[in-house]
C-alpha cells in the first residue's frame, strides 16, 4: 500500500507553527545580524540611531528652508515618515536576501522556512524601536498635540508586520530562484521612496494627481504609523487599502510558499 504523503498545504501550516515556537532561534539570529554589522564599535547599534537622527535633522532643515515650511510642523512629520519608512524599506530589501543570507543554517539544520523569515522581521523591528527613540526628543523640541490617535500606531505596526511576512515569502522564495530580481526589487524601493509622501505632503500634489497618493499602498502602510505617531487619525482610505494589499500578497504567498518551500534548499 502506498505510504500517506501530507498534502503541501498542511505542511506549510506546520512550518509556520514551528517557525514561531523557535522564537529564540530567530531572535537571536535577528540580533545577532544587527551586532555583526556594528561590531568592535563604541556605539554599537545606537549607530542606526544616531545615523536616522543625523539624517532627519539635515533633510527637515534643509528642506523646510528651501520650501519654506514652517519646522515645528515639518520636521517631527519628516521624522516620523522617515523613522516609519526605513522599517517598511528595511524589510522589502531584506527579504530579498531571506534564505540566500541563512544558507548555512538551510543546509546543516533542520529549522523551519518561517524561522528565517522571522529573522528578517526581528532585525528590522529592532532597528525601527532604537530609531523610534528619536521621535520623543523632538517632541520635547517641538511639542505635539496629546490625543488618542497614538493609541492607532501599534495597529499600524501590526500591520506592517502581516505584510512584511507576506512579503519575505514571496520575495525570499522568488529572489533564491532568480538572483537579478533583488537589484529590480532595490531599484523600485528607491522609485517608491520618491513618489511616496515622506519628505513632502500629500495636500502638496495637483488635484490630478491626488490618486497617485490614494492609491499607493506605500503611502498606505506609511501612514497608519506616522500620523498616529503625529497624534493625527489616519484617513479610513488608509486602512482599506492596507488591508486590501495584504489579502493579496496573501492570495501570493501562500501557495506560493507552500508550493516551493521544499525546493529552495536545492537553489541556494
Amino acid at each position: 500500500m502506498p505510504s500517506h504523503q501530507p498534502k503541501p498545504a498542511s505542511l506549510f501550516y506546520q512550518d509556520i507553527k514551528k517557525g514561531l515556537a523557535t522564537w529564540r532561534i530567530w531572535y537571536l539570529l535577528g540580533i545577532s545580524d544587527i551586532r555583526q554589522r556594528y561590531s568592535r564599535s563604541k556605539l554599537g547599534q545606537f549607530w542606526v540611531t544616531l545615523s536616522t537622527g543625523v539624517f532627519i535633522g539635515a533633510i527637515g532643515v534643509v528642506n523646510g528652508v528651501l520650501f519654506n515650511q514652517d519646522i515645528s510642523h515639518f520636521l517631527p512629520f519628516v521624522a516620523a515618515n522617515i523613522i516609519t519608512w526605513n522599517l517598511i524599506s528595511g524589510i522589502i530589501l531584506d527579504s530579498c536576501g531571506t534564505f540566500i543570507q541563512s544558507e548555512n543554517y538551510i543546509r546543516q539544520i533542520q529549522l523551519p522556512r518561517t524561522a528565517f523569515i522571522m529573522r528578517v522581521l526581528t532585525k528590522n523591528v529592532v532597528n525601527f524601536l532604537h530609531n523610534l527613540a528619536i521621535l520623543p526628543v523632538i517632541y520635547l523640541i517641538f511639542p505635539q498635540p496629546l490625543n488618542f490617535s497614538y493609541l492607532l500606531a501599534p495597529l499600524g505596526f501590526f500591520m506592517i508586520l502581516v505584510a512584511g511576512f507576506l512579503t519575505a515569502m514571496i520575495l525570499g522564495v522568488v529572489c533564491t530562484r532568480f538572483r537579478d530580481l533583488s537589484q529590480i526589487v532595490n531599484n523600485s524601493v528607491q522609485l517608491a521612496f520618491f513618489v511616496t509622501p515622506i519628505l513632502w505632503p500629500a495636500s502638496a500634489l495637483r488635484s490630478h494627481l491626488v490618486n497617485l497618493g490614494t492609491l499607493n499602498p506605500f503611502a498606505a502602510f506609511l501612514n497608519v504609523i506616522s500620523e498616529p505617531l503625529r497624534g493625527i487619525q489616519p484617513d479610513p482610505t488608509s486602512y482599506l487599502m492596507a488591508v486590501g494589499t495584504i489579502v493579496v500578497l496573501a492570495l501570493i504567498a501562500l501557495p506560493l510558499f507552500a508550493k516551493y518551500r521544499t525546493r529552495i534548499p536545492y537553489w541556494l
